[in-house]
């Protein structure tokens, strides 16, 4: 329902036809004592106008100052500030929660790519082991004299050596 259609159905309601005016004064709503106001009743003074001059009533006046909405384009204004806090309130929440599941993602994602680089690591340092072993049996000169007898070598029974002062005296 739209607001223009709600100002004729409130309008066209059955008790407002016929009369303009409320049926009592305001004082009397307000539940103010009520004076005898009769043909020999002395005029009502207020502050504002000249003595002997009826004021407007309270209704009149705050009518033509202020327009009021009807009741019914109130309520949905108020229904739609309620309806935009409760899908704003929605959207927050699916915010957060999309925030965490993304968070908690990434973080058991982490958690797997730690745990595997954990394994290689591991496993580098067992190779790196094997190969230390493997590197300090390769270094041994027993192995070293037993590859060489194998290949037919012996071992030299002059080895010269040339001193370096004679190559120095050369040049």
């Amino acid at each position: 329902m739209i607001a223009s259609q709600a100002v004729r159905l409130v309008s066209a309601s059955p008790r407002r036809l016929g009369r303009t005016s409320p049926v009592r004064p305001s004082s009397v709503a307000r539940g103010a004592p009520r004076a005898f106001a009769g043909p020999l009743a002395p005029a009502r003074t207020s502050g504002h106008g000249r003595r002997g001059e009826i004021p407007l009533r309270r209704e009149a006046r705050t009518r033509a100052v202020t327009v009021r909405l009807p009741a019914v384009v109130r309520a949905a204004s108020w229904d739609l500030r309620i309806f935009g806090l409760a899908i704003a309130a929605i959207v927050v929440a699916f915010g957060l929660a999309l925030l965490y599941v993304s968070q908690t993602t990434a973080l058991s994602m982490a958690g797997y790519d730690a745990q595997k680089l954990a394994s290689q690591r591991d496993e580098l340092r067992r190779q790196n082991s094997l190969l230390e072993v493997q590197g300090a049996r390769l270094d041994s000169p027993a192995r070293i004299a037993a590859d060489a007898q194998r290949l037919g070598m012996v071992h030299a029974r002059y080895v010269p050596v040339i001193p370096a002062q004679t190559l120095i005296a050369k040049r």
